[in-house]
């Protein structure tokens, strides 16, 4: 089976969706749902009922890695499948999503909680929101492993450490 990369993305927000202060990220949101899915390398993510607030991939659930006092309303997390780490990279760092990117100081609080992890799956796996968090708290507690890792210290499906292709997944 081929392998892909399993990407969670946790942010936490200076106030609460519905905020003024956090407008402009809750406007960007459809546009970067949209460019992520027309990218190369995406194959899906978890989606959101408007009307239930329940996620398409199982309960969300607010890491251990945050402050404990946070409500959901104040957390910003996707949860998503992509070919291979260099896809997402690329993603992240062009078009709009790279524009929102350049005005997270503007949405979101500073911390010592990571921003995102990713991990390999087996082609037909589906992630959770539980395995999701369990992936963060573990890079936030140990570090990049090949269980849970960053752009910094990737690992390859076989759990080997590597570098990200920088050709691949640059702007």
């Amino acid at each position: 089976m081929t392998a892909r990369i399993a990407f969670f993305t946790l942010g936490v927000l200076k106030e609460p969706v519905g905020d003024p202060v956090v407008q402009g990220f809750v406007d960007r949101l459809a546009s970067v749902y949209a460019a992520a899915e027309g990218s190369a390398g995406f194959f899906t993510r978890s989606i959101r009922n408007v009307q239930s607030w329940e996620h398409s991939w199982g309960p969300v659930l607010a890491p251990t890695c945050v402050p404990a006092s946070l409500g959901l309303s104040q957390l910003a997390m996707t949860l998503s499948v992509w070919r291979d780490l260099e896809s997402v990279a690329a993603f992240a760092y062009r078009g709009v999503h790279a524009e929102a990117l350049s005005k997270r100081r503007d949405w979101f609080e500073r911390g010592p909680w990571p921003s995102f992890v990713a991990w390999w799956i087996e082609e037909q796996h589906q992630p959770n929101w539980t395995e999701a968090v369990e992936r963060i708290d573990r890079l936030h507690a140990q570090g990049s492993t090949p269980a849970a890792f960053n752009f910094r210290q990737p690992f390859d499906s076989a759990g080997t450490p590597t570098t990200l292709n920088r050709e691949r997944a640059a702007p």
